[in-house]
Parts: C-alpha cells; sequence; structure tokens
C-alpha cells in the first residue's frame, strides 16, 4: 500500500492534447501531492520538457509499475475503454469532461472502477477554482437572496486550421453541447438539481452532424430558470451570472476556465454595483491536490461520479428536445 505522504504517481494518455500540454502538466509540476511518472501520445512526441516521461504507448503508461493513476484527456468516445483498461489494472483514473461519449458508456466506466475497487474521477476543474468557489459561497451566505435564474454562455471559435478536430465528429461523441455543456449547466444542476421540469432547446448543426451551437432554457418545478449557450462557431465568450431576489453575482472573462485572471465578482444590488475580489489560484492543480487525496483515502472526491451520470442524462434529454 502506497504511504499517505509519497506523492502520486500519475500517468497521462493522450500527452499532445491541449488541456495535457497546457493546464495538467504545469499543474502537475506545481503539485506537491502528485507527480508525473509516464506520458504518452499517439499522434506525435510528448511535448518538452516532459517528454523525458515517454513510455511507448498507452498500455505502458497503464502498467508502469509507479503509474497508480491515469489521467485520460482522449476524444470522448475512447474513454469508456481506457478507463476500463486502467481500472483492470487497479489504477484510479482521472477522466476528462464529459465523462463518456453517452450515458451507457459511463455507467459501464462506473461499474468497472467500483468492481475494481478504483477511484473514477470526472477531470472538471471550474468548481476548484477560487473565484467560483468564492461565489457560491456567497450565495450560500444569502447575499443576494435566493437565486431564482442562472444565464450562462461558453462560447469559441474552432477555425479552418481544426478542421479535423474530434470534436466536430459525431463519432468521436463531438458537438458544443457535449464539449462545454457541463460548464454552462453545473452552476444551475448545483443549485436546483439535474431535473428540470421543462426543456426548451435549439440547435445549429454543422455539415458533420454535431451541434455548432446549442442554446437551452431549463425550468425547474420551483420556476427556477436557467439558460445556457453552447458554441464552436461564435465569438469566444465565457459569462456565468446567478440572479437572486435581492441582487446578482457575474463572472466575466474565464468564468468557467479560472486562472490568473479571474479575481473579480460583479456583486449588484439595490444600492449598486459593487466588486468583489478574490486571490486567484490555479484550478487545475487545485484538481490535481484533490485527486491525489482521494486517492491516498485523506479526503472524499468532492463530486460523486453518479452526478457526473446524471449531467450526461440532462445533456441527452437536451438534445432529445432540440430534435
Amino acid at each position: 500500500m502506497p504511504s499517505a505522504e509519497r506523492a502520486v504517481g500519475i500517468g497521462v494518455l493522450g500527452a499532445r492534447s491541449m488541456v495535457a500540454r497546457l493546464a495538467i502538466f504545469p499543474a502537475l509540476d506545481a503539485s506537491q501531492e502528485a507527480n508525473l511518472v509516464a506520458a504518452a501520445s499517439l499522434s506525435g512526441p510528448v511535448p518538452a520538457p516532459w517528454d523525458r516521461y515517454t513510455v511507448a504507448d498507452y498500455d505502458a503508461v497503464i502498467d508502469h509499475p509507479d503509474v497508480e493513476a491515469v489521467y485520460i484527456p482522449l476524444p470522448n468516445d475512447l474513454h469508456r475503454r481506457w478507463a476500463l483498461r486502467a481500472a483492470d489494472a487497479g489504477k484510479h483514473v482521472l477522466c476528462e469532461k464529459p465523462l463518456a461519449a453517452n450515458v451507457e458508456a459511463a455507467q459501464q466506466m462506473r461499474i468497472g472502477c467500483n468492481d475494481a475497487g478504483v477511484l473514477l474521477a470526472e477531470a472538471w476543474m471550474t468548481p476548484f477554482d477560487p473565484r467560483w468557489e468564492r461565489t457560491f459561497e456567497l450565495v450560500a451566505e444569502g447575499l443576494i437572496g435566493t437565486v431564482t435564474e442562472v444565464t450562462a454562455a461558453f462560447t469559441f471559435t474552432i477555425g479552418p486550421e481544426a478542421a479535423e478536430n474530434y470534436r466536430w465528429r459525431p463519432e468521436h461523441g463531438g458537438g458544443a453541447l457535449l464539449d462545454v455543456g457541463i460548464y454552462c449547466l453545473g452552476p444551475a444542476v448545483r443549485l436546483w438539481g439535474s431535473v428540470p421540469a421543462t426543456i426548451k432547446a435549439s440547435i445549429q448543426q454543422a455539415e458533420s452532424g454535431v451541434d455548432a451551437t446549442t442554446a437551452v432554457e431549463l425550468i425547474w418545478p420551483g420556476g427556477q430558470v436557467a439558460r445556457a449557450r453552447c458554441s464552436f462557431v461564435e465569438a469566444e465568450q465565457q459569462r456565468l451570472e446567478l440572479i437572486g431576489t435581492s441582487g446578482s453575482l457575474t463572472l466575466n472573462g474565464d468564468a468557467h476556465t479560472g486562472g490568473k485572471q479571474a479575481t473579480m465578482i460583479q456583486h449588484l444590488d439595490s444600492a449598486g454595483a459593487h466588486q468583489i475580489y478574490v486571490e486567484p489560484d490555479d484550478p487545475y492543480r487545485r484538481m490535481i491536490d484533490a485527486f491525489a487525496a482521494a486517492v491516498r483515502g485523506t479526503q472524499p472526491w468532492p463530486r460523486p461520479v453518479e452526478s457526473s451520470i446524471e449531467m450526461l442524462k440532462l445533456l441527452n434529454k437536451i438534445r432529445e428536445a432540440a430534435q
């Protein structure tokens, strides 16, 4: 049994993915709770300076004796295969959002990891961002009264140079809603649960068959409303607004991805506009640290895999409503 004091050894599958290169590798470098042990890429060499951890392939990452857990940022349709392979080897799994391309695959991942006695965690890092975390603390403290409306947007452009990006391919679990829907809908689900009474949605479909843009309105039994917009073809925007009975809280700029620039919460009430400042931190490193603590058993993973599956069910209902 590994020592609780020793950093958790992490292996990375798909080391050339953008999130691995720009976020996870730096987070592992900064973490004192986990470290990089092995990495592999099938689309080219592991990027420097992490290329010194290169092993032959994904199987070699999983079978590395010092790897206790794997991080999976692969295309969505490959999450199930490699999560189950890792579970069979007794390795814990931190899997990029969405947890899987569909509910059935996610359920199989949950069962496989549970039977193997390993942790399955979805790598949705937003709740680990200090500004996002503080926003929900303020809501819990009653700063804006009872929240009745959530409005969110996560839009950006995947240009012609990325025409082969898996996000454009239905067979790979592509589409804007599946890719970034969790960011826009996560706040409302956290507040009111994952089963709204009414779902209205519209989709702008890409030539490949995936949704290039999805707009949705959800209404809960208590009358609470969430409106969200996800897109691969609209100008870049990250925004979250929580409207309550006595005010509102708004996050602009990196509202969902957080990081160094995520320092200010806009608070509006009857007295006017106010700014609430938060000390920023790296949500990816904080997520890695929390995952390592859960692997070591020193604290539970804060978001059970059942919550990830419930989110996938909601996204599926939204697609059905749009059709």
